[in-house]
Formats: structure tokens, C-alpha cells, sequence
């Protein structure tokens, strides 16, 4: 069992991991309209967009490879309607807008990002009312209910049934995404910044200057670059464990949720299950006892699971704000830089609107509408 390493990599295919660490184009632009610090999901998305737009010259750098981080663990699953109940309605309206954005670009790029329709089981903890008003594309399911939808389901009072949500390969994403900026650089760190005015002029990194138009920081948390104004972010890294089964002889009609954490099938058969919020556990390494826990849940939830080798065992660490809602703002003071970060487990699920809010932003000058509960702000006092 490869602990440590994700069941991604091992189902991406040599192209694309080719593609995540493509190193440094020795004929890199260092004179871009916009350059990205940071290629995760969100950096990727904001310059695959930018360059859409017509933006310009769009330059990627990155200080490992590409969706080093969360944006390369994590399960992958693009569910708005799940936060209906459980976050603000400017941060739902965007990530619907974001799974829509998402399936418009996999149509526009003949199926490239490999968007797959989803529908989602949550079971529940206790029985709800049957006339529950969750959203038209929430059913509210009695014990048969669930158990019809999904055969391999254990022993739940009843689970909420959403529809016509979605998943990607996370890493498949990232390689799409990437193909479709301007230039990617990986190995790249930035190591600071020269400011002129109300402009950053200059951006200086371990293989050297570039002086770009627009500077996009969509680094995980928000960049403390001594230059700059300090983004006042209370902000911390949340790890999570997740697991994948050996390929299973059996299938799985829908993604599965409950207070365990997630349960999803790949199209290999491998079980993903997990998600877990690790709070004050800063040690790299995966821990047999959060692995053993995911196990045990797992095969509450689907018990012909408990047969199942585990493949893979591995973890990683999610940026968060101190109200778990992302940051898209410009950063204060300086005209040309947007700093992006703080996406927590919805990084992937949110990045296609990100990215377009971004280009917009980046293109108009003007904050587009839709934003302003994500501004910097909100910190402040």
C-alpha cells in the first residue's frame, strides 16, 4: 500500500503527470500581463481564463509541481447543492455558477477537464420530515428510499438524495487547465516583490526577475511577502486524511456522504473514502489511527467494503479562513495585484468562477458583481 501517495497519481496517465512538472521554458516571458504565483486549481483556473479572455501574455510559476497541494489530494467532487445548508448564499450562488462555467469549458475543449455527472447520497445522522424544503435538486428519502437509490448502502434512518452535481480527476484538471494558459513554470519560487507607487513593478524569483502587468497570488493562504501590504487573514492550514480501496467487484450507483466523511468510486473501481478535519495536527505524515477510523466508517456506510484491501493512504493540508470562506480580492493599496486564497475543501469546486472573476476584475478594473462578500474587508476590526 503506497502511504502517502495519492490514488490520483496512479490514475492520471504519464501525460499528464508530464504535463504538472513541466519545469522552466527556457524562452519564459518575463515582461507578462498577468502572472499567476501559484498552480494549484485556482492559480491554473484564473490563467486558463485570463488567456480566454484575451488578457494577453499569461505566465504560471510555481514553487513544486503543479497541484502539489490539496488541489492534488483531494477527492475532487463538485457538489454545490451540498453547501445549501451549510454555507452563506453568495458563496453558493458562486459555486453554481462555477460547476456551470466548468461544464461550458469541458464542452468548449472537447471534454479535456473530463467533468462526470454525479448524484449524491448524504445520509443522515437522523430521519428528517419527508416535506423538508431543502432546493429542487434535493429529494429528502425514508430508509427504502435511500436503500433504492443506492443497494449498497448500510443501515441509515434516511438520506438526502441531490442531483445533477458533478466530479473531475483532480490531477486531469490541473493538466487541461495548464494547457491552456499562456506558459507554465514549475520549480519556481518567488522570493519577494518591488513595489513603485501603487504598482509592483518587479517580482523576484529563484530563476530570476519578471515584471508583470497584473499579479494574480493564489498561493493557498495569503502571500506574506515583506513588501507588501499584510493581508490581515486569520488563516490556518487544516489537514485531512483520505483513503482508496483496492478495485471492488462491485459498483457503487452514487457518491456517498455522512458525518465519516465522503465515499466516491472511481472508474477503475477503487473506493475513495475520507475527508477528515484534522484540526491542530501539523505532521506531514498519514496516521494509522485516522486511516483506521475512515475504515471503520467506510464500512458502516457500505458494508461489502469491509473486505477491501486498502490501496493508498495519504493526506493533505487544506488553507482556511477564520470563516471558512474564501478570499478574491484585490490586495489593498496596489492596483495591479489580486490575491486569491483560502478555499478550504473547495478549491476545485470553486475555481472556475474564481478565475472568471478574476480575468473580469483584472480586465475592467472594476470588482464584478458578486464578490464583495469576499473581499479582504471583512477581516478588518
Amino acid at each position: 500500500m503506497p502511504v502517502g501517495e495519492t490514488v490520483w497519481r496512479d490514475t492520471a496517465g504519464a501525460g499528464v503527470l508530464a504535463a504538472l512538472d513541466p519545469g522552466v521554458p527556457p524562452d519564459l516571458d518575463r515582461r507578462p500581463d498577468v502572472l499567476v504565483v501559484g498552480g494549484g486549481a485556482v492559480g491554473l483556473a484564473t490563467a486558463a481564463l485570463c488567456s480566454r479572455a484575451g488578457l494577453g501574455r499569461v505566465v504560471v510559476i510555481e514553487r513544486e509541481r503543479l497541484a502539489a497541494g490539496a488541489s492534488g489530494s483531494a477527492a475532487a467532487l463538485l457538489t454545490p447543492e451540498a453547501h445549501v445548508w451549510t454555507d452563506p448564499p453568495p458563496f453558493v450562488a458562486l459555486a453554481r455558477t462555477s460547476l456551470q462555467l466548468l461544464r461550458a469549458l469541458d464542452a468548449e475543449w472537447d471534454g479535456a477537464i473530463g467533468v462526470e455527472q454525479l448524484e449524491w447520497l448524504v445520509a443522515l445522522p437522523q430521519a428528517l420530515p419527508l416535506d423538508a424544503e431543502l432546493g429542487a435538486l434535493v429529494d429528502v428519502l425514508d430508509p427504502d428510499g435511500a436503500h433504492a437509490v443506492e443497494p449498497e448502502l448500510g443501515d441509515v434512518p434516511g438520506a438526502l438524495r441531490i442531483r445533477e452535481q458533478a466530479r473531475v480527476h483532480p490531477l486531469r484538471l490541473a493538466a487541461a487547465l495548464a494547457a491552456r494558459t499562456g506558459a507554465v513554470a514549475t520549480g519556481v519560487e518567488m522570493l519577494g516583490v518591488t513595489t513603485a507607487g501603487a504598482r509592483v513593478a518587479n517580482v523576484r524569483t529563484s530563476h530570476g526577475d519578471f515584471h508583470p502587468g497584473a499579479i494574480v497570488f493564489a498561493t493557498g493562504l495569503a502571500p506574506t511577502v515583506a513588501e507588501l501590504p499584510a493581508p490581515a487573514v486569520p488563516q490556518r492550514w487544516v489537514k485531512g486524511h483520505l483513503l482508496a480501496t483496492a478495485p471492488s467487484p462491485f459498483r457503487l450507483r452514487t457518491a456517498i456522504a455522512a458525518l465519516e466523511g465522503l465515499v466516491l468510486q472511481l472508474e477503475g473501481g477503487e473506493i475513495v473514502a475520507g475527508g477528515t478535519l484534522d484540526e491542530g495536527d501539523h505532521d506531514p505524515l498519514v496516521r494509522d489511527d485516522v486511516i483506521a477510523a475512515i475504515r471503520k466508517g467506510l464500512a458502516a456506510l457500505v458494508p461489502r467494503t469491509a473486505d477491501l484491501e486498502i490501496g493508498h493512504a495519504w493526506c493533505c493540508f487544506r488553507p482556511t479562513t477564520a470563516d471558512e470562506q474564501p478570499v478574491i480580492d484585490r490586495a489593498g493599496g496596489l492596483e495591479n495585484v489580486w490575491i486569491t486564497c483560502g478555499h478550504f475543501r473547495t478549491g476545485i469546486l470553486m475555481a472556475a468562477a474564481t478565475g472568471d472573476v478574476l480575468a473580469r476584475w483584472i480586465e475592467s478594473g472594476r470588482q464584478p458583481d458578486g464578490v464583495a462578500p469576499f473581499a479582504l474587508a471583512r477581516f478588518a476590526g
